[in-house]
């Protein structure tokens, strides 16, 4: 009988969706006590810094496979754009003021929080998404009344609060996806702040 040959790991370079399926199936085994806080909190920190599907397969050979633990194609994006995260882990990340919001981004807390307050934020498409995952962590958002979210995501163990009704016609929407673990994700509607100067006006909504 010839002698098994140990198969090579795949080296196709790994993406944000790879790493994020096997982050589901790291948080999903936490939650029913395949794992426990100490390997998930390791696995999750090689499953951030693994850069092929063999580095990630490795992870979860005990658990399920990458490809066996893939759900249905997600849906395709909306539109075109550069990816930009937001990370904390064991720590705090924040985005506040005027800044640019690309059309698909992640916001990712483990052990930590990221914060993200679009009231003053200028977006790049009437229809964005947000992938925000947080395992033992939170993630809190903020929008103003023209900003309507619509929260595609899963809380396993955990919490995922929505924010309430717009008031006005909403001009721009917000599609929140990703999972919270033992974490919350948490909307919030507030009036954008008064801009300084004598006249003290409120930032107007972007136009479509």
């Amino acid at each position: 009988m010839s002698d098994m040959v140990p198969q090579p790991m795949p080296t196709t370079r790994a993406s944000d969706a790879d790493r994020d399926r096997v982050l589901q199936v790291l948080a999903t085994a936490t939650a029913d006590g395949r794992l426990t806080v100490d390997e998930h909190s390791e696995l999750t920190d090689k499953a951030l810094q693994a850069r092929t599907i063999g580095e990630l397969d490795v992870l979860t050979q005990d658990l399920g496979t990458l490809h066996a633990a893939a759900p249905a194609a997600p849906p395709a994006p909306l539109a075109p754009a550069p990816r930009r995260g937001f990370l904390a882990i064991f720590g705090a990340k924040s985005r506040k003021g005027g800044w640019h919001v690309p059309t698909e981004f992640k916001a990712t807390a483990i052990f930590g929080a990221v914060e993200l307050d679009f009231r003053e934020a200028r977006f790049d498409a009437p229809e964005v998404v947000c992938v925000a995952n947080c395992v033992f962590g939170a993630v809190e958002i903020t929008v103003p009344d023209w900003v309507r979210v619509v929260d595609e995501g899963t809380a396993i163990f955990g919490a995922r609060e929505e924010a309430g009704p717009s008031s006005t016609e909403p001009t721009v929407t917000l599609h929140l996806r990703g999972f919270s673990v033992f974490g919350a994700t948490e909307v919030r509607r507030k009036a954008p702040k008064l801009k300084k100067g004598p006249d003290r006006t409120l930032p107007e909504a972007p136009t479509p």
